[in-house]
């Protein structure tokens, strides 16, 4: 669960942000995006692996709106949905999200018409950061 939140936020921040260097002018956060790639970026090294859902179960995905992320997350033998909603703002390329007990802080890496990828750093960690890459459903 906790998982699946930091990917909601990872997602959410993505979607935020709107200047970055990788970014399609007329591309957009809004709409449905699933889980592609996961991984982290320690000294500029991205490390991705593929996004594998529950066995069994529908795709994970989010849904992002102009003001909440919702995280649409299938989990255990019978593939319940789990649906949560975090509140974002957006400011230039940084996303920041409100989470159940947190506030994340994302950077929009790439957004065009297709891939969304996002990085969320760490306070205690300039050289580390979780790298979260969605494709575009609809």
């Amino acid at each position: 669960m906790k998982k699946m939140i930091l990917l909601a936020v990872a997602f959410v921040s993505f979607a935020a942000l709107t200047s970055c260097s990788n970014e399609d002018e007329n591309a957009s956060l809004l709409g449905k995006w699933e889980y592609l790639k996961q991984g982290t970026v320690t000294d500029g090294q991205e490390v991705l692996t593929d996004y594998i859902p529950q066995t069994g179960c529908s795709k994970n995905y989010s849904m992002i709106t102009s003001t909440t992320i919702m995280d649409h997350t299938f989990n255990g033998s019978d593939c319940f949905e789990d649906i949560s909603n975090q509140p974002y703002t957006r400011e230039g390329n940084v996303l920041t999200v409100t989470g159940e007990n947190n506030i994340y802080t994302f950077e929009i890496k790439t957004l065009n018409s297709n891939t969304l990828k996002i990085y969320l750093t760490y306070i205690d960690s300039e050289t580390s950061s979780q790298v979260f890459v969605f494709k575009r459903i609809n």
